[in-house]
């Protein structure tokens, strides 16, 4: 396993998860999740992620609401197969702003 972080692209609004998205390292995003509410439109690119697990999940569900309340236009990218096998037995696909 690797730690997780928020990485930003060149391009405004656009960033990338790298690492474990799982228990062990999914408060390690709280304090760099502040960053992420500077842009009204946010594409979130998940290619990057080794591992995924439910903690993980709801991260993204948690973020997914937070968006909203801050009128955030918010999409997530490449989303890795585990992830989404996760996201549809948990009932919670139709929650995310998938591509």
């Amino acid at each position: 396993m690797s730690a997780l972080n928020i990485e930003f692209a060149d391009s405004p609004g656009v960033c990338r998860l790298v690492g474990s998205l799982t228990l062990d390292y999914v408060m390690d995003l709280e304090a760099q999740q502040s960053a992420l509410w500077q842009h009204k439109q946010l594409t979130l690119d998940l290619a990057d992620l080794q591992q995924s697990d439910m903690a993980g999940l709801a991260w993204l569900v948690r973020l997914v609401g937070e968006a909203r309340q801050r009128g955030v236009s918010m999409r997530f990218t490449n989303p890795p197969d585990t992830l989404l096998k996760l996201a549809k037995i948990s009932d919670v696909d139709k929650l995310l702003p998938l591509e």
